[in-house]
């Protein structure tokens, strides 16, 4: 019997792409993760990784001309995907998909932005290659998940290596064959551990560059004729032998070729940490909010949750990037400010003896039951012990997916709270307002200017 033709499914559903017969709501969809993927990387320009990377950078290779957002200094067009890549995951406020454990955004945006810039792209064409790439990554990512994770693995590196060389691809005119080229290439430069759950959580950040840019580069290799593996995907020792153990059995074929662009069920991140905490964040705000509970009253915080997200329960949080993936420091945070910002993880917060009391108080289990539901939602069952009575809340998905949205409100404020302390107040907002009718620029090479300094969005059309 013939291995499955998932190579050709991907193929097919990246070729078939038009701007022109996408839905209303991918089109909005579309654009609603590029400008929140373009405010996490502006965000995330000026950390320390970021900082440190880019230093690397500079002392074996010259400056380039490719714009890296909210960096002054411009690099050649590898080295500026995998700079931005790396600063979109830099704060934990990038996008994903729940059915892959994925973050396309982050992988797939730096590399449309650099080739875009480089090619003097439309607003179409751009918005073109991100629904393409995000295609890919969320198609290999659902097909891989759970077990891609649970061998280690950390999906958005390993699956992103394809939305970065099938959006670069889109844009630099590849034919399928060239594509399916690239593709071959591509897979072998997937990579990356989740060890860093155990600590030196600095790596998680460098993954997304890595995947973005070996996706780019295997696809300029491609155009010069370099050919990888047919049928990479699920050929004999190919992606998903090497990195799921093999395919799920049985795929609904019918089903993945009549599904919605995956771009239209990622989620969006409300709170700059790791998603899968995030459902038990407002199972937290729910119940402090509805009955006024206050950290000092608690003597208890006990969650139940699938497995995945339950192996963050002994994480610490002595450095910033840990405590992002920490469940106790998570929740603490969320119950005594009834809030989780980007302020809540500074070196003073960490150190703050009332929260890390208050750490001491959460317990966290894994049961069967979360883990059936955790292949179609992303549940957390909180209960909070106080006043002598326990108070619980059950929540299915978290703010954020596709359905539980955030408002556009909420989605505009991310955007400038994100982007102001890098660009400042009055040029965020001019951002957003240029970044929105992106579609109907025809030179986006300006646009993607302006979002590095000095920030003149003068010649913006």
């Amino acid at each position: 019997m013939s291995a499955p033709p998932v190579t050709a499914l991907l193929l097919e559903r990246v070729g078939g792409l038009g701007w022109a017969g996408l839905s209303d709501s991918t089109r909005a969809a579309t654009v609603r993760h590029l400008l929140d993927t373009l405010a996490a990387i502006i965000a995330g320009s000026d950390q320390r990784v970021t900082v440190g990377a880019e230093a690397a950078l500079a002392g074996v290779r010259a400056a380039g001309a490719v714009p890296v957002p909210g960096r002054e200094r411009r690099q050649d067009l590898l080295d500026a995907v995998w700079l931005a890549a790396v600063a979109g995951h830099g704060l934990e406020l990038d996008d994903g998909y729940r059915p892959g454990s994925t973050h396309p955004g982050t992988v797939v945006i730096p590399a449309v932005l650099a080739l875009a810039h480089q090619s003097h792209a439309s607003g179409e064409a751009l918005l073109e290659a991100v629904v393409a790439g995000y295609e890919a990554v969320t198609l290999v990512a659902r097909l891989a998940h759970p077990r891609m994770r649970r061998r280690g693995f950390h999906p958005t590196a390993t699956s992103g290596v394809f939305g970065a060389a099938v959006a670069a691809a889109r844009l630099r005119g590849l034919d399928q064959q060239a594509l399916e080229r690239a593709l071959g290439l591509a897979a072998s430069g997937a990579a990356g551990l989740f060890a860093f759950v155990a600590g030196g959580a600095d790596v998680k950040r460098l993954h997304p560059g890595h995947a973005a840019r070996e996706g780019v580069l295997a696809v300029l290799l491609a155009e010069q004729g370099l050919a990888g593996p047919p049928r990479v995907l699920e050929g004999r020792d190919g992606f998903f032998q090497a990195f799921a153990g093999g395919l799920p059995e049985p795929i609904d074929w019918p089903a993945e070729r009549a599904r919605a662009p995956g771009i239209t069920d990622c989620y969006i991140k409300p709170y700059p940490c790791c998603r899968h905490l995030q459902p038990a964040i407002d199972a937290v705000l729910a119940l402090a909010g509805e009955h006024d509970l206050h950290a000092e009253e608690v003597s208890a915080i006990e969650v139940e949750t699938y497995r995945i997200a339950a192996d963050h329960a002994a994480v610490g949080w002595e450095d910033f990037a840990s405590s992002q993936l920490s469940f106790p420091f998570v929740l603490a945070t969320a119950l005594r400010h009834r809030a989780v910002t980007l302020a809540h993880f500074n070196a003073a917060a960490r150190a703050d003896a009332a929260t890390a009391a208050l750490c001491a108080r959460v317990s966290v289990r894994a049961s069967d039951d979360m883990d059936r539901r955790y292949l179609d939602q992303r549940p957390a069952r909180v209960r909070l012990h106080a006043r002598g009575r326990v108070y619980e809340h059950d929540a299915s998905e978290a703010l954020g997916s596709a359905t539980v949205p955030m408002d556009e409100a909420a989605l505009e404020k991310k955007f400038i709270d994100l982007s102001a302390p890098i660009v400042g107040a009055d040029r965020a907002r001019a951002l957003r307002q240029q970044w929105s009718r992106v579609e109907r620029v025809h030179d986006v090479a300006p646009l993607i200017d302006a979002t590095a300094p000095p920030f003149d969005l003068t010649g913006v059309p």
